[in-house]
């Protein structure tokens, strides 16, 4: 039998949907329905219950997280449900009192942690980003931020310098050593990542005190809208790391829908981003300085994300873009 990794993409569906036939079995629903969403580096199915109440399956690669990793997840999204006013998804447990499973199917290479969340309601905004859209994502950001202050997080050690633009700490995949790029190309991404680290690296070891758990992905596809409410999701990233992170990957967000667009302007979504930030977290004018190092730096992880993708036919057309856009934005700063 081919193995999952060498499967095509597919035949790992097949695959993880028969995984998740088994793993619901095991937790307090009547399935009427499993739909695919997703597969990147997780696969995510919508639940549908005889009562029609939806879920999100979420089955992990065993090499992401491990067990205590998933449930420092879970521990923030429950410390974020009791102690703010934060949407975000209501973790289930299982029949067994777990909140995580291991599941094993015969046509899988290793078993497979599986978690349930509630699916919350609400659409993502890209079309309609303005500066209203962007101050409240501002306050969000710092809010989930400031909530996890004090959070004790051992396992979840995922976004400082070295994981975000090192070699080999690299959180995803060392980007000096890229497959289908020119030679050129990969001189520049290598420059660009050694300023980049560089950069925050030293800015990491000066402000230890913007150190602390992120969310990780804070990007409009996370951000969801339902009658004037905002909710946020899928907290599979989230981390110690730098606070710089999220309000980078927000900008990169921004950066992508203020392109080409005369009705929308990136500064002033900057503008709207940083003052929502600032009413629960501090910014300093070095911090707002050192933003376009960040975006920089997820553009960068970015591409060692996709690397390790190539295979995925939902997102392996965004590799060149990537790696080129990256190149022209380092060009820039």
């Amino acid at each position: 039998m081919v193995t999952f990794e060498q499967a095509s993409y597919l035949s790992k569906v097949k695959r993880l949907r028969a995984l998740a036939e088994i793993a619901l079995g095991d937790y307090p629903i009547k399935v009427r329905s499993i739909e695919f969403i997703k597969l990147s580096a997780n696969a995510i199915f919508r639940v549908t219950d005889n009562k029609n109440k939806q879920f999100q399956l979420r089955i992990n690669p065993k090499i992401f997280h491990n067990e205590p990793a998933i449930y420092e997840e879970i521990k923030w999204l429950n410390h974020i449900k009791n102690k703010t006013n934060i949407l975000v998804p209501t973790p289930i447990k299982n029949n067994y009192g777990k909140f995580a499973i291991e599941c094993f199917h015969p046509m899988m290479s290793s078993p497979r942690f599986c978690t349930l969340f509630e699916w919350l309601p609400g659409k993502t905004k890209w079309k309609t980003i303005n500066e209203s859209y962007a101050l409240n994502l501002g306050k969000l950001i710092s809010q989930l931020q400031e909530s996890g202050r004090h959070l004790n997080i051992k396992h979840r050690i995922y976004w400082n310098a070295d994981s975000l633009v090192g070699t080999s700490k690299a959180k995803f995949y060392n980007i000096e050593k890229l497959h289908d790029v020119t030679p050129n190309q990969q001189k520049l991404i290598t420059q660009a990542r050694k300023v980049t680290h560089h950069k925050l690296k030293q800015y990491e070891k000066l402000h230890k005190e913007k150190y602390g758990l992120i969310h990780g992905d804070m990007q409009p596809n996370n951000i969801l809208v339902n009658k004037g409410k905002y909710a946020v999701i899928d907290f599979d990233d989230c981390g110690m790391g730098l606070y710089g992170v999220d309000l980078g990957t927000a900008l990169c967000a921004f950066e992508h829908v203020a392109e080409g667009n005369e009705r929308k302007n990136f500064q002033s979504l900057q503008d709207s981003l940083l003052h929502g930030y600032a009413e629960h977290m501090p910014l300093t004018q070095q911090d707002i300085n050192l933003l376009p190092y960040f975006m920089l730096s997820i553009k960068l992880m970015t591409i060692a994300w996709l690397e390790i993708r190539r295979d995925n036919p939902q997102v392996r057309g965004y590799y060149q873009i990537a790696v080129n856009r990256a190149i022209e934005f380092y060009k820039k700063i």
